[in-house]
């Protein structure tokens, strides 16, 4: 098991990972229909009609890399 972040953005912020939509970003299975992943989308205003509301990906252990103040969501999987 290991540690991913999903971390909220608003567009220009320095986030690292890769935003959900970037073709590049990692798929990980199911991620996306969990529960407390659907309950961060609304929870942080994330969906396709929002332009001003972006989430990175982070598969890293460090969360120190989470940027100052940003909402994020841990998720083990």
């Amino acid at each position: 098991m290991s540690m991913i972040y999903l971390i909220s953005a608003a567009p220009g912020d320095v986030v690292p990972g890769h935003e959900l939509a970037d073709p590049h970003c990692p798929d990980i299975p199911g991620l996306l229909d969990r529960p407390e992943v659907r309950a961060f989308f609304a929870q942080v205003g994330y969906g396709p009609d929002e332009e001003n509301e972006l989430v990175y990906l982070l598969r890293e252990e460090d969360p120190g890399l989470i940027p100052a103040r940003a909402e994020y969501l841990t998720i083990t999987v």
